[in-house]
């Protein structure tokens, strides 16, 4: 293949829809930061989650929806793992429940093997059912509003368990301190 030339996937070509550069696209909308809360931690069979709400604008915090998000995570996530076991996950992770326009949806990270950030199947409740949650599209990890939380999330792990002399305990303890907000 020449470096100068486009490659196309056979069968598929691409086209312009529209030159004007005027177009209103509601998905193209100007970034405004949304308010994040920082919630207590939730501890349950093992788990200790660091749980997050986002608010888009017109949505409310409800408690009853981010326990709601709260039980069913604890539902999906694997059997919990400890601190020390390298060879699995350490029972340690965050949730983001995220009152969006459209539902309610709750991205669920957790740590394993020290250093590898894995996640549960998104979930998703619509607003007409809004502690009923089922599971949201697949290949989405998450908006530009909840990776915020994942990047803090990345950096509070990594320099508190990952670069701190302190006992695994120790920095567990200040890994769970440190919120974003």
């Amino acid at each position: 293949m020449r470096a100068n030339k486009a490659w196309r996937p056979l069968g598929f070509s691409i086209t312009c829809a529209s030159a004007n550069k005027d177009v209103l696209v509601d998905h193209l909308q100007e970034f405004h930061p949304r308010r994040t809360l920082s919630l207590p931690v939730v501890e349950g069979i093992g788990w200790q989650l660091k749980q997050y709400a986002i608010l888009a604008d017109g949505r409310d915090f409800d408690d009853c929806i981010a326990a709601a998000a709260a039980t069913e995570a604890l539902k999906r996530l694997p059997a919990a793992g400890s601190l020390i076991d390298g060879a699995g996950n350490h029972g340690v992770g965050f949730q983001i429940v995220h009152f969006a326009e459209v539902a309610v949806v709750s991205p669920v990270f957790y740590w394993q093997w020290g250093s590898v950030l894995a996640s549960i199947e998104q979930m998703r409740a619509q607003w007409e059912t809004p502690k009923d949650f089922g599971t949201g599209v697949k290949e989405v990890v998450g908006c530009i509003w909840e990776m915020e939380v994942v990047c803090f999330e990345v950096e509070a792990w990594k320099t508190t368990l990952l670069t701190d002399a302190r006992t695994p305990e120790q920095r567990l303890a200040r890994y769970l301190e440190r919120r974003f907000a």
